[in-house]
């Protein structure tokens, strides 16, 4: 291999970036943009949730209940006179849900029983209903277990008080996952989305065939498009951490060292696929889709930033398993949250890898050297 005739072409790929603003604008502007959507468009965090009150008691003791409710910073209460003015509020998607006190409410509460309560969620979204009905129901037992303490035991059940804490997110900020997480889809665009367009563009402008009856081999051509694209995915990565640490202030407990060695190795494997597909599908916009179709989407749906990839079908998980994402996503977020465990980071580099290592050797065989093969 003569690398200074891939130092000639590395120029010439920079040259070629620098004159085209496509690779400028995927490598900056839109990770850019991704990042400010996922830090404050995608959010997981329930602050408050509207909730109606249908009180049928209308009682001292259901009053106290009531201000168990308003004393919870989850919730924002509205009072409805009838369960059908509630029903009508909750299918118009004003509240989240609703909480029904019975008439007898007091009689029982007085009689040393728990009473029961009816509560109603909407569960058109189902995360939002579980957690409507788990406020209230905290609400609840935090008021029972008082008026047990005021009135010496309103029964005889021993009550469990819990100690919670949150390690490693202690704020519960959902946005301390997400951000570090999202440098997987950043970088699958800028890596495999961008250099998807590389060969492809090269046949469509005519240069590949002047490349073509030049004495460079497949290997030296191979190694300068990586060497270019890489430099290229690299700083964007420098900019995406700098505004994620610096910006949006997300803590990073772990080493730097071993966060650019993955995000190197991830970078490749983005590279690798961008290439293959290049190298197979010779106009951009084929290639563009199948990227979009194979890179971009696996690494939204199956890496396990968006959605959890143990409530997914046993084959959906399976599939998800041999996506490079989700091993970045692992060892990125445990660096950010966790500090460096190094099981997950050896195991997810041994894996993305691997898949560099596979995607190199399939490029090299589906790269043509001559006019005469193509």
């Amino acid at each position: 291999m003569n690398l200074r005739v891939v130092k000639v072409f590395v120029k010439k790929e920079f040259k070629q970036i620098i004159r085209d603003n496509s690779s400028v604008l995927i490598a900056f502007i839109l990770p850019l943009i991704l990042l400010f959507l996922f830090g404050f468009g995608v959010n997981f965090d329930t602050n408050t949730v509207k909730i109606g009150i249908v009180d049928l008691s209308n009682s001292i003791e259901s009053r106290d209940f009531i201000q168990s409710l308003n004393d919870t910073r989850y919730l924002e209460t509205k009072f409805f006179k009838t369960t059908n003015k509630a029903e009508i509020s909750l299918a118009g998607g004003k509240i989240r849900g609703y909480v029904v006190i019975p008439v007898n409410y007091a009689i029982e509460l007085k009689k040393k029983t728990n009473p029961k309560i009816q509560i109603i969620t909407d569960g058109t979204e189902p995360n939002t209903a579980k957690f409507v009905s788990s406020y209230i129901q905290g609400a609840y037992q935090a008021y029972i277990q008082y008026e047990n303490s005021r009135q010496g035991g309103l029964n005889k059940t021993k009550t469990i008080t819990a100690n919670i804490r949150s390690w490693y997110n202690p704020a519960l900020k959902s946005t301390y996952f997400i951000l570090p997480g999202s440098l997987a889809i950043i970088m699958t665009m800028t890596g495999t989305v961008l250099t998807a367009l590389v060969i492809a563009r090269e046949w469509e402008r005519g240069t590949m065939e002047a490349i073509l009856t030049t004495n460079i081999t497949k290997g030296e051509f191979i190694l300068a498009k990586y060497i270019a694209y890489f430099v290229l995915g690299f700083l964007s990565i420098l900019f995406c951490l700098f505004l994620i640490i610096f910006v949006f202030k997300v803590p990073f407990y772990g080493s730097y060292i071993a966060l650019f060695v993955v995000s190197s190795l991830f970078m490749l494997t983005g590279l690798g696929l961008g290439l293959l597909i290049s190298t197979i599908f010779k106009d951009q916009f084929t290639s563009s889709q199948i990227a979009g179709s194979i890179g971009f989407m696996p690494s939204m749906m199956l890496s396990g930033l968006i959605y959890e990839i143990d409530s997914m079908p046993f084959l959906i998980k399976t599939i998800s398993n041999i996506i490079p994402a989700k091993y970045y996503v692992s060892a990125v977020t445990s660096l950010f949250l966790s500090g460096t465990i190094f099981k997950i980071i050896l195991f997810s580099s041994i894996y993305m890898l691997v898949f560099s290592i596979m995607t190199a050797i399939l490029i090299y065989k589906n790269t043509t050297e001559r006019l005469e093969n193509c």
